[in-house]
């Protein structure tokens, strides 16, 4: 396929897309064509003809590969308007841009109904029922943990399989709106539990519902901005920082109106948000061939699950010779521990906060949301930029793990004092601050590096064995809940602290083993 890469490229095509005839070519334009470089001259003469004449046929008002490469992917929406697509496709203006703030809303409202409940638990003995649900509902520690963790991510995960299926066969916009409804109903449910097993079953439909929302946004933004899918992706990403921010001002509307309020509250304002991508459709753009209700979608998902043990092995096989390589393995390790260390603040840092200061709870609400929201996406952003910066003057993937290994060792002693014993509230949340400004940058740079690590063929597998240990970070918070109430701020306080450290070394030992950039430059050579 030709590209439109090169200046001289896109002069011709934009004239023969407009349907002008041989004449108006001119005698310049067809000079200039003939002076390309050798190396792309006769590709370019054949491109000329096919083109010029494709347009004169036509006579249409459209940019060519609009009908070209664009349609290779019948039925989606990354055509759009031409302009999408230049320099100036992330003005407001810009149909993709408006797109990709739907999906950050979508992402918003996802992220704050699946950690609302975090803030809505109170373990201290003189909690009341209608401010705590663990109170109300009569569940313990290790009930919450199960609740918070596992209770969401089994069927989350089980519904991935038909999530992909229906991302491939149906309009992604109406499907991640109608995700949002259902997920934003089962929010607003949990008001009406009356026992800790219906609040288990409600929080496993918003698991289910859940699903959707990853795979057909990130294949939209995929195809929406081919040129940019790093920064889109993060841009997206920022979703999860902002939605964990509005999640945390549940806890203030707990305080002041009980926790039923505030799953009724946020499973509302969940589906307003939910509600704009509905009337958006793929098929207002190009046609979408092809994208209709599988006939049988149930039938499709069976035989994927049927599948499943016959497919294990091999999958397991090429997992474990994509991350064959000593620092792919040091890699996963150290991103296992720092996934166990992100879920257990997420999980249980509300419940220490309570304890520990159980008069600046509204204050606490606040102020982690904007940690969360400031802090923490910006510190994400700039270890993308960082490691992105790293690899232009010619570092490697040996800086962005080495980036990524401080940062978690110096992330341990911060941490430690985040809830040290005897400190002020406002020193508390000074340390959060700074460990979030220094914790959350490693994300980046460690996908930076992993891809590094391992051939080119083998990235996505790679890719997929990375994305599923955040299934076994949930471990860590499970074991939380089986201590006692009052040893849960220590317990938190500790194992953070050993998983930062663990995961700093394993990081280094990553940067030891993966190859200088400068070393390859010479042997291929």
């Amino acid at each position: 396929m030709i590209g439109v890469a090169a200046p001289w490229q896109e002069k011709l095509l934009s004239s023969a897309a407009g349907g002008r005839s041989g004449s108006s070519f001119g005698k310049e334009k067809l000079e200039k064509l003939m002076h390309a470089p050798p190396a792309g001259a006769r590709i370019a003469a054949a491109a000329s003809s096919s083109l010029f004449v494709a347009g004169y046929a036509r006579g249409r008002k459209q940019v060519w590969w609009q009908e070209t490469s664009c349609c290779n992917t019948p039925g989606r929406y990354c055509c759009g308007k031409s302009g999408d697509n230049d320099h100036n496709g992330w003005s407001l203006a810009s149909e993709r841009v408006q797109v990709l703030a739907l999906l950050v809303l979508a992402c918003v409202a996802n992220q704050a109904c699946r950690a609302l409940p975090f803030y809505l638990v109170d373990f201290a003995p003189d909690a009341q029922a209608d401010r705590a649900m663990n109170q109300d509902l009569a569940f313990s520690s290790a009930d919450y943990g199960l609740l918070a963790t596992l209770g969401f991510t089994i069927p989350f995960t089980v519904a991935s399989l038909w999530a992909g299926v229906a991302a491939d066969s149906v309009d992604r916009f109406r499907l991640t709106a109608a995700a949002g409804i259902c997920w934003s109903i089962a929010t607003a449910s949990m008001a009406s539990a009356t026992s800790y097993n219906m609040l288990l079953f409600q929080r496993a439909l918003l698991g289910l519902f859940q699903a959707a929302t990853n795979p057909a946004a990130l294949s939209v933004i995929s195809e929406l901005f081919p040129d940019a899918r790093a920064t889109a992706n993060s841009i997206f990403g920022l979703g999860i920082y902002i939605g964990g921010a509005v999640a945390s001002l549940g806890a203030a509307v707990d305080e002041r109106e009980g926790w039923r309020t505030a799953c009724l509250g946020f499973g509302f304002v969940s589906a307003l948000a939910s509600l704009p991508l509905l009337f958006r459709s793929e098929a207002s753009g190009p046609s979408k061939e092809g994208a209709r209700w599988p006939t049988d979608p149930f039938a499709q998902l069976q035989s994927k699950v049927v599948a499943l043990p016959g497919e294990a092995l091999s999958v397991i096989t090429k997992s474990s010779e994509a991350v064959s390589e000593p620092s792919a393995r040091w890699l996963l390790l150290a991103s296992t521990l720092r996934f166990s260390a992100g879920f257990a603040i997420l999980v249980w840092l509300p419940t220490a906060i309570r304890a520990s200061f159980p008069n600046d709870v509204e204050q606490f609400a606040v102020i982690n949301s904007l940690i969360k929201a400031f802090a923490g996406g910006a510190s994400s952003l700039a270890g993308g930029v960082t490691a992105d910066g790293l690899r232009a003057r010619g570092f490697g993937d040996q800086a962005a793990a080495l980036f990524c290994g401080v940062t978690s060792l110096a992330s341990a002693p911060l941490w430690y004092c985040t809830l040290g014993e005897g400190l002020s509230f406002e020193t508390c949340m000074g340390f959060l601050l700074v460990e979030y400004l220094v914790a959350e940058s490693w994300l980046g740079p460690a996908i930076s590096a992993l891809q590094g690590a391992v051939s080119v063929g083998q990235r996505g597998t790679a890719q997929g064995v990375f994305s599923s240990l955040t299934a076994l970070g949930n471990g860590l918070p499970v074991v939380l809940g089986l201590l006692a109430p009052e040893d849960l701020a220590k317990g938190l306080q500790v194992s953070v602290s050993v998983c930062y450290l663990l995961s700093g070394l394993s990081f280094l030992m990553a940067s030891a083993n993966l190859k200088d950039p400068s070393a390859e430059s010479t042997a291929y050579e």
